[in-house]
């Protein structure tokens, strides 16, 4: 997968780096192969239509100990293929453009960006299974809450402001 440098670029954090350098390895930011399932068509009003999605893991750092965690990812493509970028206002909802500026289209390109999509704002290991634990009081108290129901549902703004206030100390 070394084909996606935007991808492994994006994903270099200075301590990767770090390592890389002290290593001398290049690692891949996509570990093993990605499979990718594209469908081109038309639909009824003669646009041209890219389908499909890519799956793949991603090797990213953990924003809360700085460690190598891996993410599947999984993600949906739904193009429209536009010559000019006014065809864009023109689209349905559920179809993202695409801007064709040449001749041949490039599916290499269009599976690194809907990867780059779908990497996480914040990636980190799973609660538990992180080095560096808990980062908040209230955030482990909710997951051992969460535990206790077995719920993971995800906790609402109020449910945060309500653990914050009972944080001794602030």
């Amino acid at each position: 997968m070394s084909e996606f440098q935007r991808l492994a670029a994006a994903m270099d954090a200075p301590e990767q780096e770090a390592r890389r350098v002290d290593s001398e390895l290049e690692e891949p930011a996509v570990l093993g192969a990605a499979s990718v399932e594209l469908r081109f068509s038309r639909d009824r009003d003669g646009r041209c239509i890219v389908a499909g999605r890519v799956r793949a893991t991603l090797r990213l750092c953990c924003q809360r100990c700085l460690g190598e965690v891996e993410i599947p990812v999984d993600a949906r493509i739904q193009l429209a293929l536009i010559r000019r970028d006014e065809e864009a206002l023109d689209l349905p909802e559920h179809l993202d453009p695409w801007l064709v500026t040449e001749e041949r289209l490039v599916p290499l390109d269009m599976i690194e960006d809907e990867l780059l999509l779908a990497v996480p704002v914040v990636p980190r290991h799973p609660v538990g299974s992180c080095t560096a634990g808990p980062v908040e009081h209230g955030e482990a108290t909710a997951s051992a809450r969460n535990r206790e129901t077995g719920s993971e549902a995800r906790r609402g703004p109020f449910e945060i402001l309500a653990a914050l206030k009972q944080t001794p100390g602030k």
